[in-house]
């Protein structure tokens, strides 16, 4: 869905109503949020040990996911915290955009994800 409503190019992004960037940031949000759940739900079943912050418990998987979902994890981790508290006076634009338009590896997220699943079942 997210795909459908993101617009082709950064400046058609900026130009657009408010309500399509809005829409952009809280998908973005939500896949943020679903993929922390994931981890959490896949931790607690393979028993990785002790976790304390969200920190650590990325840290866990850091050797089971590839460098380039873990990053895009953590740039999705970072991008929603600033939505969600607010910090207007941030300048997100055009991470939102760029997140928005690349999101290989939320595909590979969920195909790395059921192979640790299958691999630990």
């Amino acid at each position: 869905m997210l795909g459908k409503i993101v617009l082709n190019n950064y400046e058609k992004y900026i130009k657009s109503e408010s309500i399509i960037k809005a829409a952009v940031e809280r998908y973005l949000q939500l896949i943020s949020d679903l993929e922390l759940e994931v981890l959490l739900h896949v931790y607690k079943d393979i028993d990785l040990g002790i976790s304390g912050s969200e920190e650590s418990l990325v840290s866990r998987f850091e050797n089971l996911l590839s460098k380039e979902v873990v990053g895009g994890f953590k740039k999705r981790r970072t991008l929603r915290n600033i939505l969600v508290y607010a910090y207007f006076d941030m300048h997100y634009d055009k991470e939102v955009f760029e997140q928005a338009k690349n999101r290989n590896d939320i595909s590979d997220f969920i195909k790395e994800i059921k192979e640790i699943v299958k691999k630990h079942s």
